[in-house]
């Protein structure tokens, strides 16, 4: 981040859809990536040097900032203004009598809002939410499933298409057999989503008409400052500063108080780079790098008194000090195969992933990667966690498997 950046990020929109062809992941900084290279290659002939300087304030008289300061310091995204955005885009669209095309699809990658953002635009616009087909009526291509729900040919949200298909060979034909009819209109004014790991896979097997597709554009470093400055201004009356702890740069703008910095880190570029432009992946690692002085933490009893964030200084940790998921080395053919279903069918229960799999021994490893960060279940269904989901693609698309276009 540059001086300047707090009149960019006021001038940089947080929610902005695009055309899937116009998505841009956002880059990593050209000093941190030849860095990260060079760092690499040395490691490979000797043992690295101890900084000569230490840092601003040491890490073991830091704490991490407890679940109540960092829910609101980095609170859930609000969907509903991404529903807004994506309405202002649909604009002509919502407005013609016989639209064309008669369905858009939103595609977005893992931990987007995808589904979120089109339950509350549903939800806006009184149409109706189409419910996914049970396991059992896709191995079966029942297509009754949403001929009950389509009815009179109003306007509908499917809000996740990946909820018609199952990569099986009996688990295709649903999905065929709804694309055909709501891309030739026969079902009417529909808006679709879809993950962008299944409409990858979809795309390589369904042959009809391309949709209109959209997608919500990248959090570059500007966007990620825009998101984040308005949450942390709305949770506290005192300023706050965002600072690293190694060297004391600012990672937010600073508040308008005393002398102007002029040192800014390149964190928010870095992040934004290594998240791939995804918010919820963005916004984990966020919150993980917060730190704070122990005296400066609240108590449990303040914690219900005092909505204000005590501090002033909000220590974020180094990137090269933060522990992020990794893919460990040993991981075999059966842990990767977990990770690919896992994506291309944005989550699945355990039976299910079971009989997704070439082989069902192995499955016991799926605990493994919850171990590394790398998975978790929420309630019955298993997925690849925010944290973990960077490097879980860069793993899977360096060995050659099918990945998304984000």
């Amino acid at each position: 981040m540059n001086p300047n950046s707090t009149v960019e990020t006021q001038k940089t929109p947080s929610w902005q859809y695009v055309s899937v062809a116009s998505y841009q992941p956002p880059s990593a900084p050209v000093t941190y990536s030849a860095r990260e290279r060079y760092t690499s290659f040395r490691r490979l002939f000797q043992r690295s040097k101890p900084e000569q300087d230490g840092p601003l304030i040491s890490t073991d008289k830091l704490l991490s900032l407890p679940l109540c300061q960092l829910d609101r310091l980095a609170p859930a995204p609000v969907w509903q203004r991404c529903a807004e955005a994506l309405d202002s885009e649909l604009k002509d669209w919502l407005q013609q009598e016989d639209p064309t095309p008669p369905v858009i699809v939103m595609v977005g990658p893992p931990h987007s809002g995808n589904i979120e953002t089109l339950e509350a635009w549903a939800e806006i616009h009184a149409w109706r939410t189409l419910k996914g087909p049970t396991p059992e009526q896709i191995l079966a291509g029942d297509t009754s499933w949403f001929a009950a729900q389509i009815g009179d040919g109003s306007p509908w949200v499917l809000p996740a298409l990946e909820n018609l298909y199952l990569r099986h060979v009996e688990g295709l034909k649903l999905l065929r057999h709804f694309l055909d009819l709501a891309c030739a209109g026969q079902i009417g004014q529909g808006i679709i989503g879809c993950d962008s790991w299944a409409w990858a896979f979809i795309s390589h097997l369904w042959h009809g008409r391309t949709p209109t597709t959209l997608t919500l554009q990248a959090f570059d470093e500007p966007r990620l400052a825009a998101h984040f400055q308005p949450q942390i201004s709305e949770c506290n009356s005192s300023p706050l500063l965002f600072r690293l702890s190694d060297t004391g740069h600012y990672v937010l703008p600073a508040p308008e108080i005393g002398e102007k910095p002029n040192e800014y880190s390149k964190f928010l570029q870095i992040l934004a780079a290594h998240s791939r432009g995804i918010l919820g992946v963005a916004q984990a690692i966020w919150r993980t790098s917060m730190q704070a002085e122990p005296d400066e933490k609240l108590s449990e009893e303040d914690e219900n008194t005092n909505n204000n964030i005590p501090h002033h200084t909000v220590w974020i940790i180094p990137w090269n000090q933060l522990k992020l998921p990794v893919v460990p080395a040993k991981i075999g053919h059966g842990e990767a195969f977990i990770l690919h279903a896992l994506l291309l069918h944005n989550g699945l229960p355990y039976d299910l992933l079971k009989l997704l799999l070439p082989t069902s021994q192995g499955m016991e490893n799926i605990y493994w990667l919850e171990e590394e960060g790398l998975v978790t279940q929420n309630d019955t269904v298993w997925k690849v966690t925010a944290q973990g989901y960077p490097a879980a693609r860069q793993f899977l698309q360096s060995n050659g498997y099918l990945v998304d276009q984000f």
